[in-house]
């Protein structure tokens, strides 16, 4: 699919359960199990997108903004938010959700950067992404920033 054509972001959501193996001794989520969880969930809302396999390239912090407890439902959500040649930036946000209650509640957000790839591991250009409305064109520019943060990353990686 050539680059210049535009599509539409797709969100792509998914749920768990959090349940012991999942919780550190705070009985709380592990970071790294929440990590995970945004990193299949971008995945997937990328690989929708460019309809081509992708892999992570990069992940920009991650700030825990509410703690998610044993026994809550995890939520996460993912849209690419910014695309260039051959990357994708994602979106991802978590929330916790009461099984009872459905109090959702936000818990934190990051930023994921996918290459799509062709089965034998080259890098493939995906599509534009169509920026329409101000929340859009917000999004865009948090990518931008999130791409040349990546950037300037792998040149400093290089030159070490």
């Amino acid at each position: 699919m050539p680059n210049d054509q535009l599509k539409e972001a797709i969100e792509v959501t998914n749920s768990e359960l959090v349940i012991p193996p999942h919780t550190n001794h705070f009985g709380t989520i592990f970071g790294g199990k929440v990590l995970e969880l945004m990193d299949i969930t971008g995945a997937m809302a990328a690989m929708r997108f460019a309809n081509e396999d992708v892999v992570t390239a990069s992940i920009d912090a991650v700030d825990f903004k509410k703690p998610i407890q044993l026994g809550d439902i995890i939520e996460v959500k993912g849209k690419v938010i910014h695309t260039a040649r051959t990357s994708m930036v994602v979106k991802v946000d978590i929330f916790r959700v009461g099984k009872t209650d459905r109090q959702k509640d936000f818990s934190c957000r990051g930023y994921l950067v996918f290459v799509a790839i062709t089965p034998d591991g080259k890098a493939k250009e995906v599509p534009t992404l169509k920026v329409t409305t101000d929340e859009d064109k917000k999004n865009w520019a948090i990518g931008e920033k999130i791409k040349q943060r990546a950037k300037k990353r792998q040149i400093r990686d290089a030159e070490d």
